[in-house]
């Protein structure tokens, strides 16, 4: 059940034509235009200067605002954001901050 000019989809003839590769290669780089920016999207900024920084990061290498510190309680590295210590459930903001 082959095409009558000798290329079919599953034949081995249609993998050695350009149209093949042509087709392939229009597909990769789509997925590459289309993937790339939205790997992007989940990358962490600095909430003083937008600059992108890592989740390691203590300080933003930019502008050197702080993005974590120590609990208080436990002495473990905390986000900045958050209201309570996930080791020690100790507060992290009083009502001064």
């Amino acid at each position: 059940m082959g095409c009558t000019w000798g290329y079919t989809w599953h034949g081995r003839y249609f993998y050695h034509s350009w149209l093949f590769w042509l087709i392939l290669l229009v597909l990769v780089l789509a997925a590459a235009v289309f993937l790339l920016p939205k790997l992007r999207i989940g990358q962490k900024k600095c909430p003083n200067c937008d600059s992108p920084v890592q989740d390691v990061y203590l300080r933003c290498p930019d502008c050197g605002h702080g993005l974590k510190s120590h609990c208080p309680g436990c002495s473990h590295i905390v986000e900045n954001s958050w209201q309570f210590c996930p080791h020690c459930k100790q507060p992290l903001h009083t009502g001064a901050d």
